[in-house]
C-alpha cells in the first residue's frame, strides 16, 4: 500500500512542472512490516473510527486554496470571514475527492510570551542573574526581555513594565 503512495507522490512531483522526480527517501522506507503474530494469538484490538474520519486522515492533499480563490468562493460565501483555507483531498483508495475547510472558531488575545522587566544599571548581581536565566536586552525600550515563567522564578513580577514608552 505504501508503494502506491510513493508512486503517487512521484507522479505529483512531476506534474508540478518539475523536470525531475521528487528526491529523498520514500514513505515505505519509514515503515516496516508488522511483526508476525504467534500461532493462536488474537489480533490486537483497536478503536474503530468512522469511515469518513478514516478517509480524511488517510488522504493526500491535492490543492490548498485561499478563501478568495476560484475553487473556494462558494464555501467563502457559506462560512464568511471564519474561513481560513479550503483543501481538496483524494482518499487513500483514489475513489473520492474530499473537500475540507479550516475555520477560525475562537479568537482571544494571547498573554505575552515575554515580559519587559526593569533592572537598574547599578544592580549588577541581579542583571547577571537575568542574563544567566536567558534574558535579552531590549535596547529600544532599555528593558530586559524575559519569559513569564522566568520572571516568576526570579521573583521579578514587581519590576514588570506594563506598556513600554
Amino acid at each position: 500500500m505504501l508503494a502506491h503512495y510513493d508512486a503517487k507522490i512521484a507522479n505529483r512531483a512531476m506534474s508540478r512542472n518539475r523536470p525531475y522526480p521528487a528526491s529523498g527517501p520514500r514513505l515505505s522506507a519509514f515503515y516496516t512490516a508488522a511483526p508476525a503474530r504467534a500461532a493462536g494469538a488474537s489480533a490486537p484490538t483497536t478503536p474503530t473510527r468512522p469511515a469518513q474520519a478514516r478517509a480524511v486522515t488517510d488522504s493526500v492533499v491535492l490543492k490548498k486554496l485561499a478563501p478568495t480563490a476560484a475553487g473556494a468562493r462558494r464555501l467563502a460565501a457559506r462560512f464568511g470571514d471564519a474561513l481560513v483555507c479550503v483543501r481538496y483531498r483524494e482518499d487513500a483508495d483514489g475513489g473520492r475527492r474530499l473537500t475540507t475547510v479550516e475555520l477560525v472558531v475562537d479568537t482571544r488575545p494571547l498573554p505575552p510570551g515575554e515580559l519587559l522587566v526593569h533592572v537598574a544599571f547599578e544592580e549588577a548581581e541581579l542583571r547577571t542573574k537575568v542574563k544567566e536565566a536567558g534574558g535579552t536586552w531590549d535596547a529600544k525600550h532599555r528593558l530586559w526581555r524575559l519569559p513569564r515563567a522566568t520572571v516568576r522564578k526570579l521573583k521579578l513580577t514587581g519590576r514588570v513594565v506594563r506598556k513600554p514608552a
